[in-house]
């Protein structure tokens, strides 16, 4: 819910509470490109900002002089800390082209949100020279693999440095350089030549799988695209593919399934002229024109492209009081449907160049939610010590006839496709050899596994409710499980197992007979959006006689 609102342009706003976003106004905030604004986890708006003063929900101002510039395309972005979710990296950078000495390059605050004060970057850390750079106007963080750290990746040009006089270079040899956000504090990562001239006018952006980024290369009329590890943070230059582009472009956004490219080119800055949005298949690199608009009197036609978390893309207008928009954006050619007068701004409210820099497909407000190990770095090691213990075991259980044994590579079921039940497979493990018996006054190791046989879902919210043995005829001090409710598996990958471990305690000489392990489970979801689902699976078992 961190991008549920937006401020943007002169006193403009979007809240996306509601299934088409309801445009605000009274905002403070006048800039004609870079801003950034960010909400807390139920959606409520925190704070805003174009890069050089912070406003909070209540439109007060909190502070001004940050370094960045309200004509810079990506002039801040806003990170949360991940030590502490009261605070917050306001990150900044400004172009140099327009600019006297010593130019802004990559800057910022850490600001607290209970109290409103704040420390410098620089007070922070040390930030490395940028002697010889000038800086471009492009900057945005991508989430760590591990869900809690970020990547903040900004682009420098060589060129005059901050130093030295006369102003600095607009088209330069472009150099990533990257910083890490974790719970130690911002450091600097790397510096990545680009080995190519780099534009400063443009957005840079990831895709919602943080696995491409896309700079948006202005006046050199192409677009850039490199793959990014989010587990390294690092680029791959090797990898970079070039799309040219008939006219200088500045909006860039992939489609919410990273399968699509948009980009925007930008008409002569005399308000005249008219402005396309352009899609690629990335996967061949083929290009339509989806979109065009003409310029009614902005500085340009159009401007950012910014995904929102409808899974729209909006396109911003330049000296409009609407916004246009790519209502299916995952969908392949004209059918992705864009709408040049998706929504209308209140009177007094006026799009420009810009919209709100903002996390791609960031986690879920802190919860780990994001992947299927989520917080615990350590998860997949430790699942697989568990799958290890459980495979010793000589007995195994399948909870129904069409479950496979587990551990296997094979997955062949299609979920969409087939006719199958989603119901994800359970395994009991237990007993040391082919003797073995659950025995009164015994306590019985034993494991559940849980498997997804579908090449194409993800089970999330996945977990055991309760673990009971059925007839649920014998009091605790008997017969006990441990643990006996509330064990998660949380996120559930296509084709894989997850495995936990219990023990079964028996403590009588009168509780000899036939038995069931029942074990309640529930999901929140699975990938293809079915509804919350729950059932309960029984394993038979014999406690005999002492």
């Amino acid at each position: 819910m961190i991008n549920n609102n937006w401020i943007f342009g002169k006193n403009a706003g979007l809240d996306f509470s509601t299934s088409i976003p309801t445009a605000t106004q009274g905002n403070a905030i006048d800039t004609f490109e870079g801003c950034a604004s960010i909400s807390d986890k139920n959606g409520n708006l925190l704070f805003y900002t174009d890069g050089t003063s912070i406003w909070n929900s209540s439109n007060t101002l909190i502070t001004a002089g940050l370094l960045g510039d309200n004509s810079s395309t990506q002039s801040a972005i806003i990170v949360p800390d991940p030590s502490n979710l009261d605070q917050y990296y306001v990150l900044t950078t400004d172009g140099s082209s327009n600019a006297a000495p010593p130019f802004n390059h990559f800057n910022g605050i850490l600001l607290n949100v209970l109290t409103w004060s704040f420390s410098t970057i620089s007070s922070l850390t040390t930030l490395p020279s940028t002697r010889g750079f000038s800086p471009a106007e492009k900057l945005t963080a991508i989430q760590h693999k591990n869900c809690k750290d970020y990547w903040v990746i900004t682009i420098m040009q060589r060129g005059r440095d901050g130093n030295t006089t006369g102003s600095g270079i607009n088209n330069g040899a472009g150099v990533f350089r990257i910083f890490k956000i974790d719970s130690t504090g911002i450091q600097h990562h790397t510096d990545i030549p680009m080995e190519i001239d780099v534009h400063e006018v443009g957005y840079l952006k990831a895709s919602t799988n943080l696995e491409n980024i896309a700079v948006a290369n202005g006046d050199n009329r192409n677009v850039l695209v490199y793959p990014f590890n989010n587990t390294s943070g690092l680029v791959d230059i090797s990898g970079l593919k070039v799309i040219k582009t008939k006219e200088p472009v500045y909006g860039v956004e992939f489609s919410p399934d990273s399968k699509l490219l948009y980009y925007g080119t930008i008409s002569p800055s005399n308000g005249t002229g008219t402005g396309y949005v352009y899609q690629v298949d990335l996967s061949v690199l083929s290009l339509i024109k989806v979109g065009t608009f003409k310029n009614k009197g902005g500085h340009y036609a159009i401007g950012a492209l910014q995904l929102g978390i409808d899974n729209r893309i909006y396109i911003a207008k330049s000296g409009e009081n609407s916004l246009g928009a790519i209502e299916n954006p995952n969908v392949p050619g004209i059918g992705c449907t864009v709408t040049n007068d998706f929504i209308t701004l209140p009177k007094n409210a006026i799009c420009k160049l810009g919209l709100p820099n903002i996390l791609p497909n960031a986690c879920k407000d802190h919860d780990c939610n994001c992947g299927c190990t989520g917080c615990n770095e350590e998860a997949e090691k430790l699942n697989a010590e568990l799958i290890e213990r459980a495979k010793q075991k000589y007995n195994v259980v399948l909870s129904h006839d069409d479950c496979k044994e587990p551990f296997i590579d094979a997955c062949e079921k299609t979920a969409i496709n087939g006719q199958q039940s989603f119901e994800p497979c359970f395994y009991f493990h237990w007993g040391d050899g082919i003797n073995d018996q659950i025995e009164e006054h015994d306590t019985e190791i034993f494991y559940i596994t849980v498997c997804n046989t579908f090449k194409d879902i993800i089970y999330k919210g996945l977990r055991i409710t309760k673990v009971t043995v059925m007839p649920n005829s014998a009091p605790l001090d008997k017969l006990q499980i441990v643990p006996d409710r509330l064990i998660n598996f949380d996120c559930l990958s296509p084709c894989s197992c997850q495995t936990r471990e219990f023990a079964m305690i028996t403590r009588a000489n009168d509780i000899a007979g036939n038995y069931s392990l029942e074990v309640e489970y529930c999901y929140e979801e699975i990938a293809i959006h079915s509804s919350a689902a729950n059932g309960v699976i029984k394993f038979p078992f014999t406690i005999t006689e002492d």
